[in-house]
């Protein structure tokens, strides 16, 4: 299998000056996409099979949510794979696409040298309060948006105090770290200073057999983990809605039947 990434690390440097809608030779795809749905492997197959069906090239950059919507903002991609639904609605209402087409989800997970018990929010509470090293993304990605949403779940539920800063809202205390990385790289520097993570299943399941922490799953709704395929409007171009029509219809069953060490790594909407 051919890699599809062509740009990680830049993560806010306008991507116009590499590549444009305008300059494609042939018809072909640039997608915008999360470095979760990367990561678990599942979009590579995805693509695979793609531009098998449609004799056609799909290019990709794998970012954080927040720069993926950027690169639409900016018409440098012409659809985009994200997983945080607050920031896409908001990205549909400003006119930057017409709708959000959930797709698949799983949830998110917590990788943690501790033992939890009760509740996501019981287990982050704890983390709090015995103020064990937790490490954030802390890059604006939907992984960093679900951390967030759970932090202030706690300060209008158990007044836990917060703080707002370039690092986003989180508890203060040297046990927080925010990397401004990718999730390959929170999952790695956990292992490393035995802290705890929230990561995306399918990324945590990747990297089962590579770390010594343990996976904590909740049955809490605040985990579900929603992906969703936004065309953007400036670039609509037709390939943009094939890919969303294979999402929707064959795409279903290779998500379905994706596994990662023989565990479901996605789910589909009936």
């Amino acid at each position: 299998m051919q890699p599809k990434v062509f740009l990680v690390a830049l993560l806010f440097l306008p991507l116009s000056g590499c590549f444009s809608p305008n300059e494609t030779a042939s018809p072909s795809l640039l997608l915008g996409t999360t470095t979760s749905m990367r990561d678990s492997g599942l979009l590579d197959v995805l693509v695979d099979e793609f531009e098998a069906m449609h004799q056609t090239d799909v290019e990709y950059v794998a970012v954080g949510t927040g720069a993926a919507l950027q690169l639409g903002r900016s018409g440098d991609v012409d659809a985009l794979i994200v997983h945080a639904p607050v920031q896409e609605t908001r990205f549909v209402e400003e006119g930057y696409a017409t709708e959000r087409r959930p797709f698949a989800y799983n949830a998110f997970v917590l990788l943690a040298p501790i033992v939890f018990s009760g509740s996501v929010l019981d287990a982050f509470e704890t983390i709090a309060s015995e103020g064990h090293c937790f490490v954030s993304r802390g890059d604006d990605s939907g992984t960093h948006a679900k951390e967030q949403a759970i932090w202030i779940h706690l300060n209008e539920t158990k007044g836990l105090q917060l703080v707002e800063d370039s690092n986003g809202i989180h508890p203060s205390g040297d046990w927080y770290y925010s990397i401004g990385q990718g999730m390959g790289a929170a999952i790695n520097m956990a292992d490393e200073k035995s802290c705890v993570t929230l990561s995306d299943r399918g990324t945590a399941l990747q990297f089962e057999n590579q770390i010594d922490l343990q996976r904590y799953e909740f049955d809490d709704t605040i985990v579900e983990n929603q992906y969703s395929y936004l065309i953007v409007s400036q670039t609509n171009l037709t390939i943009a809605h094939d890919f969303e029509a294979y999402l929707l219809n064959e795409g279903r069953r290779t998500i379905e039947n994706y596994t990662i060490n023989g565990n479901p790594a996605f789910f589909v909407y009936d």
